[in-house]
């Protein structure tokens, strides 16, 4: 078995959006990545993170798979409903406008990350496991060890209870680049073919 580790790297490698209530807002600079209900004003709260140099090749095997990210400021507000998927593409691009980043293909492979407890500042916090949503994007007919990868961290689908900061307030690279967003993958080659038995009938 062998791991990788990768760290968001750029500014517009990570982005956040949410709901204005009349519309969305967008940013590649943002100083959280963070997800939930906020305000009856900023809510459906999420965003994307591009890991680069993802040395995996294609078809290997995702043992386990999860996002970390350190708690930017104290939340305790409940219920905080998310999910996780991928970009559905073999290497993606930095982030640039909403359209952008609305307009990406997402996996169908997705995970819950719900009922999320309260988060204290500067404590780092791991996602459930997101081998699925890895193992779909290595598995494209077009991706290639050294790829890129996003991964998509949401309540777009507006889940979370609309109680006071249902949320959970990541940092981002821009909020603090030693602290931004990490991508742990553990994986293995895909199993060879077992020894052949044959049976030959003499005549």
């Amino acid at each position: 078995m062998a791991e990788l580790d990768r760290q968001v790297g750029a500014s517009a490698d990570d982005a956040r959006g949410y709901w204005t209530g009349a519309a969305w807002t967008f940013a590649a600079d943002n100083i959280h990545q963070n997800a939930g209900y906020y305000t009856a004003s900023v809510y459906k709260i999420g965003g994307g993170m591009r890991f680069t140099n993802i040395t995996i090749p294609k078809g290997y095997i995702i043992i386990n798979a999860y996002i970390t990210l350190t708690c930017r400021n104290s939340r305790s507000g409940t219920v905080v409903r998310t999910k996780i998927r991928g970009e559905d593409a073999d290497n993606p691009s930095a982030f640039s406008d909403y359209s952008d980043y609305s307009g990406r293909p997402r996996t169908s492979a997705e995970v819950n990350w719900d009922n999320i407890p309260a988060w204290t500042a500067d404590t780092e916090y791991d996602s459930p496991d997101i081998k699925t949503v890895i193992q779909e994007i290595i598995g494209r007919a077009g991706w290639s060890s050294g790829n890129a990868l996003v991964i998509f961290w949401d309540d777009h689908d507006d889940r979370s209870d609309h109680n006071a900061e249902a949320f959970r307030d990541g940092q981002s690279y821009d909020g603090s680049s030693s602290k931004a967003p990490k991508l742990h993958i553990e994986y293995t080659p895909p199993a060879t073919g077992g020894a052949r038995s044959y049976c030959y009938i003499m005549g």
